[in-house]
């Protein structure tokens, strides 16, 4: 896996992980926001992403488990124990896989970023906006045209304003650079998080814009209901992307809470 590390080497770590047919790119708002240079922030291209490998085999997308061995294999090599996780859209189910497997010991606290922990059933599918499922068969396409005017279209909607040049462009390149084998084998699962959710013990922070029209707002209120410790952040007039289309509010945020879950590492430390 291509993995990259910013800010303080010693500070607080922050592990983000990026969404369906993305890269590590998405969190260049955050690593490069001296708001969070006091931070470890450590970001990673998912398999079948950016500079990862990309296997052929679908079942190296499809099996939860790989999932959750990769999330494992970063947090250790990279000495991350007592981070925070900040996952974006399918990460959260991706986030969910770990969970299942490792449960929650190595983490401090959890920022769910429209966040999807549900794939592949009818209540998924009733809290799923246009954006996703219009444009899923197209990601999936061996047809290029075809291929590349369903991630245009996506980006042209993923935010509540427009992207604007050469980020858009950018974007563009690194949803195309994800094989359609990938984004086909990734939804060729089903997954109901409810109960992984519910035995979260760290404080999780819900990020989440009501103009999402990818993942509705509706999965992080019943995800904030699941969850015993769970503050939702709504962000008014903003789409699919919080942390891209309002970076200073999510960052400032996201220190904010990750600050108070560093507090209270020790007693918890202590408690074990």
């Amino acid at each position: 896996m291509s993995v990259c590390e910013y800010g303080d080497p010693e500070g607080p770590p922050i592990l983000f992980l990026h969404g369906y047919a993305q890269s590590r790119w998405c969190w260049s708002r955050q690593v490069n926001d001296p708001a969070l240079s006091g931070y470890r922030l450590v970001t990673f291209d998912h398999r079948g992403h950016g500079r990862s490998d990309k296997p052929d085999d679908p079942r190296a997308y499809n099996d939860s488990r790989v999932w959750a061995q990769d999330v494992a294999a970063v947090i250790d090599q990279a000495g991350l124990a007592g981070c925070v996780i900040a996952a974006w859209s399918y990460s959260g189910l991706i986030l969910c896989d770990y969970l299942r497997a490792y449960g929650d010991m190595a983490l401090t606290g959890i920022n769910l970023v429209a966040a999807r922990t549900l794939v592949g059933n009818d209540k998924a599918r009733a809290m799923s906006g246009t954006l996703f499922l219009e444009l899923v068969p197209g990601f999936c396409s061996q047809d290029a045209v075809e291929r590349e005017a369903a991630v245009r279209r996506f980006l042209e909607n993923l935010t509540a304003g427009p992207i604007p040049d050469p980020d858009f462009y950018t974007m563009l390149g690194f949803n195309l650079a994800v094989p359609p084998h990938v984004c086909a084998a990734m939804l060729d699962r089903r997954a109901d998080n409810d109960e992984v959710l519910a035995k979260i013990s760290v404080p999780v922070l819900l990020s989440h814009g009501d103009a999402d029209t990818s993942v509705l707002l509706a999965m992080a209120e019943h995800n904030a209901a699941m969850i015993a410790r769970a503050d939702l952040s709504v962000y008014a007039d903003i789409g699919h992307a919080p942390f891209y289309e309002d970076a200073p509010r999510f960052n400032r945020e996201l220190a904010t809470f990750v600050s108070k879950c560093t507090d209270v590492t020790s007693s918890r430390v202590t408690e074990r």
